[in-house]
C-alpha cells in the first residue's frame, strides 16, 4: 500500500507539472473566444487604473476592438518588462499598452500600424524653464535625468545625453513629479502623452518643452503566429482613420493633443 501511495502520488505530481508548463490556455482558464489584451496600467491617459477600472485611451480602443471582433475584453494586468514574453507564452494576445515600435521590438513580434505619432519630450521644475529653453540646452546640460527603466526614454537619454551627471531610472514616470519637486533629478524625459498629462496636474509647480527629442510611434504587439488577428486589427485601424473614430477617442483624453498633432 505505501509503495502504491508514493507511486500514485508521483504520478499526480508530474500530472500537474505538465498541465502548469502549458502556456497556450487563456490566462484565467475561461472564454477561448476572449481577446485577452496584455497592459500595464501605469501610464496615464494611455494606459491607468481609475479606481479598479481599466482606463485611457489604449482601454477604450481595446474596448472597440473586442466588439467590432465580437470577442470579449479581458485586461491582463503584466510588469511592463514581461509583456512581450507574455504575449509570446500565449498568455496574452495582444499589447495594448503605450508601446513604442521599435526594431528591437520588432524582431520578436508584430506590430499593427501606429496608432499616434508621438516623441520624447522633456519636463523641468517650472522655476527652470529659462535654464531649459533649447534642445541644445536640454541635450547638453551637466544635469541629473529621470528617465523610466526599460523604456526607449532611457535609451534615448543613456545615448543623447552625453554630459548628464547622473541618469536614474524609476518604475512608472509619475514617479519624476516627487523626485523634481525634492531636487532629486534636473529634468525628466519620457513620451509626451505622459508628461503633458503629468504637467497639466502640477501647473506652476512643473513645465515641459514640448519640442520632441525624436519621432516615435505606438502600436500594438501582437505574436507572429497569429497574422488573421494582426490583419483584422489593420483592417479596423484603417477605417477608424478614415471616419475619425480613431482621434475621437485620442482627443478625449488628449483634448490638447491636437495642437500637437
Amino acid at each position: 500500500m505505501r509503495k502504491c501511495s508514493m507511486k500514485r502520488r508521483l504520478l499526480i505530481l508530474m500530472a500537474l507539472a505538465l498541465f502548469g508548463c502549458a502556456t497556450t490556455q487563456p490566462p484565467t482558464g475561461g472564454d477561448r473566444n476572449a481577446l485577452y489584451v496584455g497592459v500595464t496600467p501605469d501610464y496615464p491617459p494611455i494606459i491607468f487604473k481609475q479606481g479598479e477600472q481599466i482606463s485611457g485611451v489604449e482601454a477604450d480602443l481595446a474596448l472597440r476592438l473586442g466588439e467590432s471582433l465580437g470577442r470579449p475584453v479581458r485586461f491582463v494586468e503584466v510588469r511592463w518588462d514581461q509583456q512581450i514574453p507574455a504575449l509570446i507564452d500565449g498568455k496574452t494576445d495582444i499589447i495594448m499598452s503605450g508601446m513604442t515600435i521599435t526594431d528591437a521590438r520588432k524582431a520578436r513580434v508584430n506590430f499593427t500600424d501606429p496608432y499616434i505619432k508621438s516623441g520624447l519630450v522633456t519636463m523641468m521644475r517650472a522655476e527652470e524653464g529659462d535654464r531649459f529653453n533649447s534642445l541644445q540646452d536640454i541635450q547638453q546640460s551637466w544635469t541629473t535625468v529621470g528617465v523610466v527603466a526599460g523604456t526607449t526614454g532611457e535609451a534615448f537619454v543613456r545615448k543623447n545625453f552625453l554630459n548628464a551627471l547622473q541618469v536614474i531610472a524609476f518604475p512608472k514616470a509619475a514617479d519624476a513629479v516627487y523626485l523634481l519637486k525634492n531636487m532629486r533629478i534636473d529634468l525628466m524625459v519620457h513620451d509626451a502623452p505622459s508628461l503633458v498629462w503629468l504637467v497639466s496636474q502640477n501647473e506652476g509647480i512643473l513645465k515641459g518643452f514640448w519640442q520632441p527629442l525624436n519621432v516615435e510611434f505606438l502600436g500594438w504587439g501582437i505574436r507572429s503566429d497569429n497574422q488573421q488577428l494582426l490583419t483584422q486589427v489593420n483592417t479596423l485601424l484603417r477605417k477608424w482613420k478614415a471616419d475619425g473614430t480613431l482621434r475621437e477617442i485620442i482627443l478625449k483624453w488628449l483634448p490638447y493633443w491636437k495642437n500637437l498633432e
